[in-house]
Formats: structure tokens, C-alpha cells, sequence
């Protein structure tokens, strides 16, 4: 596991672009367009259904790896990062903004119709970087920052967001105002519910449109086949339902 340098978004882009995973819907584009961020597990989680979901409704997504460029292993991943000793969301929010970035200069992409995905870590992660916008510079060794650094977003899609020790939605806000869904699980007992409720609810008072939907009996990684934590448990039933929330809000706010 290495950190990064500082560096330009261009550049930090260009680092993690060989590891990005593509799916587009049929037909030339440009499309509106979806970044994921995956969890502190596996990076090849659920995303890709949610993805195939998104493609049936015109909508393209860019699925990041925010491991490989780092070196760091699944094992790695599990212990060091998923434990909260190594990449915190505010440094790893520099991917959130590299990829953005990324997506604007692409020719396929329709950069006036963005938004953002991102499951527990990574979740954390886009919440960390609508909080602390500018500031992200410094957590997550970037330069040269433009001023509009979520140019052409639209929306946020959060699937059971860590919202405790070092997350800065609660204590901060978010510096840009956009429609999120929140998605969460009864039994969540990594993220729980009561902070991502919390959160909803301020983001809302701030002028977000925000919707919440919560699911009876669902454990954290509910929609993650190859979840090995004993205390997560897969539901096949939960997880096509998700895909389908998602794809329709996605259709709904982009689209």
C-alpha cells in the first residue's frame, strides 16, 4: 500500500484511468454518465449490476478502483482499510474529483449530466468530497484545483454510507446542493442507521432533495455476493430491487 503524490487532477486521473471500468448503454452518446466508488472490500463488489441496471436506461457508468493504483490487495483492503487505519474517505475523496475530471474530457460522456454511486467507503468518500470541496487538496495531495470542481453533477446515489469517526458531512455540510438518495439496511451493523439518518436529515434542511429507503431485515453489503464477512449476508431479492432503484434515479435525475 503507497500513497500518492501531490499532484494535478489531470495527472492523478491519468493514474487510475488504466484500472477504470467502463459500461455504456447501446448507441453513440454522449451519455449521461455515472462514477462509482466501490466499498473497503472487494473492488469488483456489486457495482457491475448496478451498472448493466444503469446502461438499460441510457445511462453509462465509469466504475473506479481505488486499490490497484495504490497496490493495494484485497487482503490489504480488509485489514487496513476497511479497519479505518489506512485511507481515510477525505483523502480517498481525491479520487471522486480526479474522476469527475476524467469523465468531463471524455467524448462520450455528456459532462452537463453527472452523478456520483458509492457503497459504505466509498460512500464516505463522496460525502467527503462535497463537504470539504477546496479542502480536499490538502487530505488528498492535489493541486491546482479548478473552482468548479463538480461541474455538471446532478445527483448522488449513497448505499449504507459510513457517516462516523472521520466523516465530515455531519460536523461540515456539503458545498454543493444536489438530490440524493440514501440507501440503508435495518441490520447494518458496520455504518447503521441513526448517522446516515442523521446526515439525510441535515442535508435536507440545507436545501437537498433527499430520499431514504431503508431495508427491513438487510444486513451492511446486503447486495454483495462476495462478501466473506460472516456478520453481512447476501440477499439476491434486496439486491434486484437496489439495482432497480438506482437505475431509475438515475434515469429520473439525468436522463
Amino acid at each position: 500500500m503507497r500513497k500518492l503524490p501531490v499532484e494535478t487532477l489531470a495527472a492523478r486521473a491519468e493514474r487510475f484511468a488504466p484500472f477504470y471500468r467502463i459500461v455504456k448503454p447501446v448507441g453513440p452518446g454522449p451519455f449521461p454518465t455515472v462514477v462509482y466508488l466501490h466499498g473497503c472490500g472487494d473492488a469488483n463488489g456489486p457495482q457491475p449490476h448496478y451498472a448493466t441496471a444503469a446502461a438499460a436506461r441510457g445511462v453509462a457508468s465509469i466504475l473506479v478502483n481505488s486499490f490497484a493504483p495504490r497496490g493495494i490487495t484485497l487482503l490489504e483492503a480488509r485489514l487496513l482499510v476497511c479497519s479505518g487505519m489506512r485511507l481515510w474517505g477525505r483523502e480517498r475523496a481525491g479520487d471522486v474529483l480526479a474522476s469527475l475530471d476524467w469523465a468531463r474530457n471524455q467524448n462520450w460522456v455528456d459532462k452537463a449530466r453527472l452523478g456520483l454511486a458509492g457503497w459504505s467507503h466509498g460512500a464516505w468518500s463522496i460525502m467527503d468530497a462535497l463537504a470539504l470541496g477546496q479542502e480536499c487538496a490538502r487530505h488528498a495531495h492535489l493541486e491546482a484545483l479548478p473552482h468548479d470542481l463538480f461541474a455538471g453533477l446532478k445527483t448522488t446515489f449513497l448505499v449504507y454510507p459510513w457517516c462516523g469517526i472521520g466523516a465530515q458531512t455531519l460536523s461540515r455540510g456539503w458545498t454543493k446542493t444536489i438530490p440524493t438518495a440514501f440507501i440503508l439496511a435495518q441490520n447494518d451493523s458496520l455504518a447503521g442507521i441513526s448517522l446516515p439518518l442523521k446526515a439525510a436529515e441535515l442535508l435536507s434542511n440545507t436545501g437537498c432533495h433527499v430520499e431514504t429507503h431503508i431495508y427491513p431485515g438487510a444486513t451492511h453489503s446486503f447486495d454483495e455476493e462476495t462478501s466473506v464477512n460472516p456478520t453481512f449476508r447476501y440477499e439476491a431479492s434486496k439486491a434486484r430491487d437496489a439495482h432497480t432503484r438506482f437505475a431509475n434515479w438515475m434515469a429520473r435525475f439525468l436522463v
